[in-house]
């Protein structure tokens, strides 16, 4: 039972901030269903660009990470690329903000 919430607790952590900034940009698929299949896709992407590129350090994978994710998010989410980037930057804004607020507050 506690893993069945862990679990859930977990999905509306990624998938919340996703959808808030993908309403925000104004993407025209912002389903919970459709946040959850874009990281999917994005964390699919980004493995298998990291299996190509072995070594990559911490500061130049961030650099790789955001346009990748922005590709899944482009697809999944309807909407373009430089959108796509921005709702990827604002998405990891919200996400340490909230995670920092849950920290705070235990």
């Amino acid at each position: 039972m506690e893993f069945l919430i862990l679990l859930i607790i977990l999905l509306v952590v990624l998938v919340l901030p996703l959808k808030m900034a993908a309403a925000m940009m104004g993407a025209r698929n912002t389903g919970v269903f459709h946040c959850l299949f874009a990281l999917l896709l994005a964390v699919i992407i980004q493995r298998f660009v990291g299996g190509i590129i072995p070594g990559v350090t911490a500061e130049y994978g961030m650099l790789i990470t955001i346009p990748l994710a922005a590709i899944a998010y482009m697809l999944v989410l309807g909407t373009s690329f430089l959108k796509a980037i921005l709702i990827a930057i604002v998405q990891g804004v919200i996400l340490i903000g909230a995670v920092l607020l849950l920290g705070f507050s235990v």
